[in-house]
Formats: structure tokens, C-alpha cells, sequence
């Protein structure tokens, strides 16, 4: 039997360690999140080129311990951002990824959405496509939105700390309409379209529950985003 495993997936993060070694955090198609350790890689030039952000990567690694050694890397599909907000919207993808998955833990549905936005940056509206990912990223993190209960589509929606998704008549609390996310969450193909207008109440709404679900951690790729955009 091989002592060495396979799989596919995407680089998501990676940070020196020592002299000439990456420690790198790897999404796998099969595994969820998978540390790896690639040593001796800055000196190591065709595995060096392989190791690329935003491309589909087949791996091998292998190793007893939590952090696995890589053996081998292929490119098995290139993606290159087509500019600088594509780019920057990619490693969002990646920041949000990096804090939410778990080691070993398999996230089918995220992986298949994450591919699909990242296949899609540069072609098709930025907004639609981040708020899809984000919608399935809270659904991931146990987040998921819920407004069954909701029945007035033209109420006011908040979400609070302590009270999550609720109903408002404060101009200052208002995010979107009840009936704005039952449009967002009941839409199933990843290109569908919100009019202009629910399409920006529901990025500030999504804005607020990502802020939320994240404990209001300082999201760096976003921030640029917003700068640039």
C-alpha cells in the first residue's frame, strides 16, 4: 500500500516557515482543509512554479501527523484573474475561506460554488457573484438564512447580535426587505440576476451578516476591494 495520498483542490493560504519551506493551507475537493508543509520549495523551482493561487491543483502528500508533507504538485487547470478587482476579489474568496474551514472536514457544496465564482471573476458581475459565495459560506459556518416565518414581504429586516434575523421600523436598522432575501435565497443558478435595486440592499445586508458571522474580524481583501471598486 502507498504511503502517499492524492487529491485536488486550490492553495488558499500559505506562509513561510524557516529558511526555504511554506506552510500551506490547501482545499481539497475531498478533505475540506489540508496543512501542508512544503519543504525546502524556495530552492525547489518546478515545484515552486506549480504552487499557484486560484488554480485546480492535484497533490500528492503524505505523512501521519496534522501537518502533511507535499510530494509532488500538478497544474490541472490555470485561472487567471483578468485584472486587478478579479484578483483582489479572489484572494476575498480565499480570506473568507481561511475562516471557515475545518481540517478534514469535507465542504462539498462550498467547494463547487467557490469554483464557480472564481471560474467566473472578470466575467460576469462582481456582486451577484460574491454574494452567492458569501450565502453558501454562512450556510457552511451554520449561518444559514432562514425566513419561512417572514410573511410581509415588504417589512424591514435587521439581524442582531442576540436576535439574529428580525423585523424593524428603524431608518438607521434597515438592511433589506423580507421579500428582497426571499428572491436572494430562493435563487438556485449561480448566474441569476437581482433588479439593481434589491441588488444593492442585499449587498448591505450581506455586508452585515458576514461582519456577524465572522465576529467583525477585519476582512483585508474585502477592504481593498472596496477601495478599488
Amino acid at each position: 500500500m502507498s504511503r502517499y495520498k492524492e487529491t485536488t483542490g486550490y492553495l488558499i493560504h500559505q506562509r513561510n516557515y524557516k529558511d526555504n519551506s511554506l506552510i500551506i493551507e490547501f482545499f481539497s475537493q475531498d478533505y475540506g482543509r489540508i496543512n501542508l508543509i512544503a519543504k525546502g520549495i524556495k530552492k525547489n523551482k518546478l515545484i515552486k512554479s506549480q504552487l499557484q493561487y486560484f488554480s485546480l491543483l492535484k497533490i500528492q502528500y503524505f505523512g501521519k501527523s496534522q501537518l502533511k508533507t507535499i510530494a509532488a504538485i500538478n497544474i490541472l487547470n490555470i485561472i487567471k484573474p483578468k485584472n486587478l478587482i478579479a484578483k483582489t476579489a479572489g484572494l476575498y474568496l480565499n480570506e473568507l475561506l481561511h475562516y471557515s474551514l475545518i481540517e478534514n472536514d469535507s465542504a462539498n457544496e462550498l467547494f463547487d460554488c467557490y469554483q464557480y465564482v472564481l471560474s467566473h471573476l472578470g466575467k460576469q458581475k462582481l456582486a451577484p457573484l460574491l454574494r452567492c459565495f458569501e450565502k453558501t459560506v454562512l450556510k457552511h459556518n451554520g449561518f444559514e438564512l432562514n425566513v419561512s416565518s417572514l410573511k410581509q414581504e415588504n417589512d424591514w429586516l435587521t439581524i442582531t447580535e442576540h436576535q439574529g434575523l428580525i423585523t424593524t421600523t428603524k431608518d438607521t436598522e434597515k438592511l433589506c426587505q423580507v421579500g428582497d432575501l426571499k428572491k436572494f435565497i430562493s435563487m438556485k443558478k449561480q448566474d441569476e440576476q437581482l433588479d439593481r435595486h434589491t441588488q444593492k440592499r442585499i449587498n448591505k445586508f450581506m455586508l452585515q451578516a458576514i461582519n456577524m458571522n465572522f465576529a467583525y474580524r477585519k476582512i483585508y481583501a474585502r477592504e481593498l476591494l472596496q477601495d478599488i471598486t
